[in-house]
């Protein structure tokens, strides 16, 4: 019995020590504290160095595409819509210049060559007293006598500075005849409408065939032939932006550009969003078209920013604090932030040479011992 347990304790006491030099020997492997906790520290962050230049700051924004030109036909004239050179429907293009339609006119016509007839009987009459009392301007009269065609626009009255000869014509109601008849061709001139601009009917409100009251809307038209791209651009980077100033303009999917002018900037802003609106006029082609109501990018090429850098926006913190690395240190050093750009900024106030954190740091801090990776090397 006694042998028993006194075999039971030896066995107790071997397991005991069988565990103290297992835990002694794990005890061992496990590595210094010290050496695990200064590799932790050790991390490998992305740097540059700091090298001044001269930089070319773009700004970019979308915008949505308009016509430069929206102009409401109305008509000057009473009667029947006639067609002109074009149909009057929605969506029919046309060029500068086209006869776009066309209001009755016969009876306008014919009332102005009967006006012209007696006004040449009149002149005609009024002649011979002209060569023999005004012998130095017959010449003149009858040469403005023998332009006149029944079918054309009177052409444009000699001068008259002779007094006595002003009067003799007013007697014979010649003065008063040709303005007359001047009056009546400018209102048979609002009959016609012709195309200010290339461009597409957007509206009719009245056909062909249709019966036009001075007043009427016919139809809206855009000009097409050239495009206004409304921009609203930040207040922080209208400075960079002037009148007149070149524009790439890429659509959504960035396959097609085009180029283009700043025409106008705002001089108000939009209250809700802070924004003033940039105008750039955009030129349509057959070859590379665009269209009014599509959603471009306007890529601004802005000033040149003289002696600066350009880094990511995420390496900066604390609004002008960045890290650098000094003897594998990291520490901390404010920024001169001369332009905001949507993913970068640009910068000076650093010490050319120095090497700068381009990367947004976690759970970092000053003094940390960090590896650099230097970008561009």
């Amino acid at each position: 019995m006694k042998y028993r347990k006194l075999l039971t304790w030896v066995f107790i006491i071997l397991i005991l020590g069988a565990s103290l030099v297992l835990m002694w020997a794990f005890t061992m492997m496990k590595p210094d504290p010290t050496s695990a906790a200064v590799n932790k520290m050790k991390r490998l962050v992305a740097t540059e160095v700091v090298n001044y230049d001269q930089i070319l700051s773009s700004v970019e924004a979308p915008g949505r595409l308009v016509a430069s030109q929206t102009v409401e036909i109305i008509s000057e004239a009473s009667g029947k819509i006639l067609p002109g050179a074009i149909p009057l429907k929605k969506g029919q293009g046309f060029k500068k210049g086209q006869l776009i339609c066309k209001i009755y006119d016969e009876e306008q016509t014919l009332s102005i060559k009967a006006s012209k007839s007696r006004f040449l009987n009149s002149l005609a009459n009024a002649i011979p007293d002209v060569k023999f009392d005004y012998p130095d301007k017959y010449g003149d009269v009858l040469e403005f006598f023998e332009s006149i065609e029944i079918s054309q626009p009177l052409p444009e009255l000699p001068e008259i500075k002779d007094k006595p000869l002003k009067i003799f014509l007013a007697s014979r109601d010649i003065l008063n005849q040709y303005y007359t008849i001047k009056v009546a061709e400018e209102r048979l001139r609002k009959h016609s409408i012709y195309a200010p601009f290339g461009g597409t009917i957007m509206e009719v409100y009245l056909q062909a065939g249709g019966i036009a009251n001075i007043g009427t809307r016919i139809a809206k038209i855009i000009e097409t032939d050239l495009l206004e791209l409304e921009v609203p651009v930040d207040l922080q980077d209208l400075p960079w932006i002037s009148i007149g100033s070149k524009v790439e303009v890429l659509n959504e999917t960035r396959t097609h550009t085009w180029q283009a002018t700043v025409a106008r900037i705002s001089k108000f802003i939009d209250p809700t969003t802070q924004a003033a609106s940039v105008f750039v006029q955009v030129k349509n082609s057959a070859a590379n078209p665009v269209y009014a109501g599509m959603y471009l990018i306007a890529r601004f090429n802005g000033k040149s920013v003289a002696n600066s850098m350009e880094i990511p926006r995420q390496a900066v913190f604390n609004q002008d604090e960045v890290f650098i690395v000094v003897d594998s240190t990291l520490r901390k050093h404010k920024i001169n932030i001369r332009k905001v750009n949507q993913n970068t900024l640009i910068f000076n106030g650093i010490a050319e040479g120095t090497e700068i954190v381009v990367e947004p740091l976690v759970n970092l801090r000053e003094g940390t011992l960090v590896e650099t990776d230097r970008k561009g090397q």
